[in-house]
């Protein structure tokens, strides 16, 4: 699958933009009581308190499922309706030396905290990430699937 990193930084700006908008606290709030929606505004959350579940996602560790560490998130590349389609993993190296990127489709990954930090679990070996194409943001992305 190809991607052309031009059509899809855009849409990922917006998204990540709209989720920072969201996530800031709003000037003029209405006193606590009932809302015209009939709903009880002293228990329901703020924005300020939501997050945006995709800042989360940049920098956090990737790991297989046999525990393996092989990198971090350093990208999502999106689809024109800004839905995230891969995530761009820095895999291999030492200290930065010698990394590469590649993307990886968004539905190899799972999610979960193991307690101390909240770490992606990609459903690929290490060895078919290190087989994966590069990533390169200049040219259409080509996406490693769980299946390849």
């Amino acid at each position: 699958m190809q991607i052309s990193r031009q059509v899809y930084l855009f849409p990922a700006l917006v998204v990540i933009l709209l989720g920072q908008m969201a996530a800031s606290p709003v000037p003029a709030q209405t006193p606590a009581g009932t809302g015209p929606s009939g709903v009880n505004l002293a228990e329901s959350p703020t924005s300020a308190t939501r997050r945006n579940p995709l800042e989360s996602v940049l920098g956090r560790e990737v790991r297989t499922r046999v525990e393996e560490d092989v990198g971090r998130v350093v990208d999502l590349l999106a689809d024109r309706q800004g839905r995230v389609q891969a995530a761009v993993i820095e895999f291999g190296g030492f200290l930065g030396i010698g990394t590469r990127k590649i993307a990886v489709e968004w539905s190899a990954l799972s999610f979960v905290n193991d307690g101390k930090q909240p770490v992606v679990i990609v459903e690929m070996t290490r060895n078919q990430l290190r087989v994966a194409p590069e990533y390169k943001p200049s040219e259409p992305a080509v996406v490693r699937r769980a299946a390849d």
